[in-house]
């Protein structure tokens, strides 16, 4: 009958959905080959088998020449040299599994030739403290990965709010340029219609001097001055249709500016109430980094 010993290491956040899971560490017996080794189960939340399995195999390979054989899911060393366990080289059974949300890790050694790590015995505490010591680290790199993805979405949120002011600005800047525009083709529009004023006054005057002409002289110079005022009426009143012509599409070009800027600033609000969300996700993801490196 196999004893089961739970060692739980970390608590859940209340109310944060991105809270870390614990690690735990179980007693276990598993056959390889002909032999049962004694060993440690422990899980590593939110990984994926393939990558587990590969930093495993590279871990417990460090400082020596021998290599891992991996059939499956299960990861062999003979001759691992693990200083944290034993002080000479040693034999490692290992067996993983892929459960939901995380990676189990099961784990005995074989310190001597037909000599087991047995619960109790000093090295069998050790690889405890080497299986908690390494599932930590997996479990601080996936959340580590998991905090750089939604802080470089942070940096997106905030460079999509600094280019919406920015566009703000920019419109803002446009209708009071557009406005100044406006203003001074106004002031040109009266100004010719002033001129327009003084041209029809002098036209009539011009037509009254014609109808009380007699001299044949004096009726061809009153009819070439009519034909030049004439002139300048019509010069006049095409140079106002041009100017109100600027005003009407300078005026709708501030009434699309200013439609442009309602819908930017809604826009922005929506941005500013990402960009919110999106720092409560990375202070979420920090704190639970921080509680995982505290396990």
């Amino acid at each position: 009958m196999k004893k089961i010993l739970f060692l739980l290491f970390g608590f859940a956040i209340a109310g944060i959905a991105n809270a870390q899971e614990p690690i735990t560490l179980s007693d276990d017996y598993k056959t390889f080959g002909n032999v049962e080794f004694p060993g440690v189960w422990v899980n590593i939340p939110e990984s994926s088998l393939e990558t587990v399995q590969k930093n495993w195999a590279a871990t417990i390979s460090k400082g020596t020449k021998s290599k891992p054989v991996i059939k499956g899911q299960t990861v062999s060393l003979f001759g691992a040299i693990l200083p944290e366990i034993y002080a000479g080289p040693v034999n490692v059974e290992s067996l993983l599994e892929s459960q939901q949300s995380e990676v189990l890790l099961f784990a005995g050694i074989e310190v001597k030739r037909g000599e087991l790590a047995n619960p109790g015995s000093i090295e069998y505490d050790k690889l405890k403290s080497y299986l908690k010591s390494f599932a930590k680290g997996q479990y601080i790199e996936v959340v580590k990965t998991q905090l750089a993805q939604e802080e470089k979405s942070l940096k997106a949120v905030e460079k999509d709010l600094s280019n919406s002011r920015k566009g703000n600005q920019k419109l803002e800047k446009k209708v009071q340029s557009t406005q100044s525009s406006v203003a001074r083709e106004e002031d040109n529009t009266l100004s010719l219609r002033k001129q327009l004023d003084v041209a029809n006054l002098n036209f009539d005057k011009i037509s009254t001097h014609l109808s009380l002409a007699t001299n044949p002289d004096a009726q061809k110079a009153a009819r070439a001055d009519l034909k030049k005022s004439q002139k300048e009426k019509k010069t006049i009143l095409k140079k106002v249709a041009s100017s109100e012509n600027k005003i009407s599409k300078l005026s709708s070009s501030i009434s699309d500016a200013n439609s442009s800027l309602v819908a930017n600033r809604r826009g922005q609000e929506d941005i500013v109430e990402q960009l919110n969300a999106q720092k409560i996700k990375v202070n979420e993801l920090k704190r639970k980094l921080k509680t995982i490196e505290s396990y």
